[in-house]
Order: C-alpha cells, then structure tokens, then sequence
C-alpha cells in the first residue's frame, strides 16, 4: 500500500482574497449633506462603468438631485420672509399685553368690579384670564372688537382709545394675514421637499450596494469617490 501523501492540493493553498474591511458608511441626516451627496453621486455615477439599477437611470438620479438641491433653496426662500413678520408680531403681542390694563381700567371705573367683567366679552377680552386670544387670526379679530366697542361706550378719546389702537389692530391684522400666506406657502415648499427625499435616500441606498457588490475588493475606496465618505456623516 502506497503511504497517504501529506503534500496539499495547489488549489487549498490558494485561498480567496478577503474584501477591506467596511467603515460604516450611512447616508448623512442633514438635508444640504443630503444634496452634496446625490450631486456627487450622480456626477461619479455618469462617469462610472457602473450599470443602472433597473428601476433607476443615472440620468433619473441626476435629475432628482438637482430637483432636491432647488427644493432646499425654494424653502429656504419662502420661510425666510417669516423671521421679520414673526418678530414684529412678537413685539406688537407686547405692546398689547402692556397696554391692555389701561382698557380694563378704563372699564373699572366706568362699569365697577363686577360690570367691567360683564363688558370683557364686548372689548374681545377673554372672561379668562382677561387677555385677548392668543392665536393671530383672532387677536386680531379681537383688536376689531375692541376698537369698536371703545367707539361705542365714548372711551375711544382716552389716552389709549381709537387713535392708539387703530394703527396698531390695522398693523396687526395685516401682518397675521401675511404671516398666515407664508407659513402656507413655506408648508407647501417644505412638503415638496419632503416628499423627494424619501426615493432620493431609496436611490442612494441602492446605489451604494450596487457599487460593493460590483467592486467587491475596492468598493471601499469606489464608495469615497461616489461622495459616501462615513468619516462625514
């Protein structure tokens, strides 16, 4: 009987090369990181050997890209009106809050305790708590009221009467309106917004497992140069 040979076959020597070890690579949460990504992607993408997904052309994730980048700005741009407005309405809110005691004072002592109270109602004061409403639409349907019913009681010559606050419901009731056509305008622009980036991330996602499945010892380093560096998410 021949000896068992212990010489191994030339095949078990080889063995398969071992794939870089992945960094944990993650699409960014920031929404302008978002966008530098897919414009980076999409630029590598063109110029790759890298085939299409099925459901996706390269051409498609070009264009959603530059969809997404422009629906950032256009947000940008349909909110940013909304910081003045806010700020001057916060100081008007103020100047409301401050000078609304005059008006109940001025009530006191021409209806008493108890009938001041009773009238609240008429002024647009809220019996709770003796403020005006605080949302926009209705303080300033309340200011209305106010300068209505000091016009009707023969108080509106006071110091703060008519030609106090004429100026200030007609100001306040213009910048809830706009405040109002903004925010709906600046909701719409951020809808939009949002509803592209759930397929943009779907694209990407894909996008980054085609390219380790088709560059399996490099795909590390093709990741990088498509934008999805993990060292920046």
């Amino acid at each position: 009987m021949s000896p068992i040979s212990t010489v191994a076959s030339p095949l078990a020597a080889v063995s398969a090369p071992k794939p870089p070890k992945a960094g944990k690579v993650s699409l960014p949460n920031g929404q302008p990181e978002l966008a530098a990504l897919a414009e980076a992607a999409a630029v590598a993408w063109a110029a790759s050997a890298l085939p299409a997904l099925l459901w996706c052309s390269k051409a498609q994730l070009t264009q959603m890209a530059a969809a997404y980048l422009a629906s950032l700005g256009t947000a940008d741009l349909a909110a940013d009106p909304l910081s003045s407005t806010a700020q001057r309405l916060r100081a008007l809110d103020q100047e409301v809050g401050a000078s609304l005691k005059f008006v109940k004072n001025y009530l006191l002592e021409e209806f008493g305790k108890a009938g001041a109270k009773a009238h609240y109602e008429e002024f647009g004061i809220q019996a709770a708590g003796g403020t005006l409403p605080t949302a926009r639409p209705a303080r300033a349907a309340s200011l209305s009221k106010l300068l209505a019913a000091l016009k009707t009681y023969k108080l509106d010559q006071n110091k703060y009467g008519a030609a106090y606050w004429q100026p200030l419901a007609a100001e306040y009731a213009q910048l809830a309106q706009e405040s109002s056509t903004i925010r709906q305008t600046a909701a719409g622009e951020v809808g939009t917004k949002n509803q592209q980036e759930k397929p943009l991330r779907q694209v990407l996602r894909a996008l980054r497992l085609s390219i380790r499945a088709n560059f399996p010892d490099t795909f590390a380093a093709e990741q990088r140069r498509f934008g999805f560096l993990a060292e920046s998410f």
